[in-house]
């Protein structure tokens, strides 16, 4: 006897019922991916926000730290220069003549600038021509194109770095 043929539609269910397993499995697949990448994403984010916390703090503890450094600098500076108050308070305090005065002046002058070379503090150099980054020119006069004429105001380095411009009169080539 002959085996009867499968008929088309039970060959299609069985094939249907293989691929449907397959698409489930891997749907299994995909889903346990997925939910290892959003754990992965969980955890960047986590580090995200963890390490953000840390930079705000950073930026606190370092605003902080900069603030003591310059409160600490302002202490030592006043320090010196009460030494140089307390000198002019006698000064003013004493009963002298002229002459004994303008000396005492002198000396707490030369303290004072002594204290302020010690600082870092140096006096632009106005001899020359005008030079606009660190001199300011208040007027012009007659004379060689560029040249400072007269001083009005000195000016003064802290380092590097410009702290107070010269205020000078330049001369003009007509």
């Amino acid at each position: 006897m002959d085996k009867p043929e499968k008929s088309p539609e039970c060959g299609e269910g069985a094939d249907l019922s293989d691929e449907i397993e397959s698409l489930r499995a891997q749907m299994e697949t995909k889903n346990e991916e997925l939910s290892r990448q959003a754990a992965l994403s969980q955890d960047y984010l986590d580090t995200a926000r963890r390490v953000q916390a840390e930079f705000e703090n950073y930026k606190k503890r370092a605003a902080k730290e900069k603030e003591m450094i310059m409160s600490c600098a302002n202490e030592r500076l006043l320090f010196d220069i009460l030494i140089v108050y307390d000198d002019l308070q006698r000064a003013l305090e004493a009963d002298c003549d002229a002459d004994e005065l303008r000396n005492g002046v002198s000396k707490i002058h030369t303290n004072l600038a002594a204290l302020l070379k010690d600082s870092g503090v140096r006096e632009i150099p106005t001899d020359g021509k005008f030079d606009p980054t660190c001199q300011e020119a208040l007027a012009t006069g007659e004379g060689e194109d560029g040249a400072v004429l007269e001083v009005y105001q000195k000016g003064y380095f802290l380092g590097s770095k410009v702290l107070r411009t010269c205020k000078v009169k330049v001369a003009r080539s007509e």
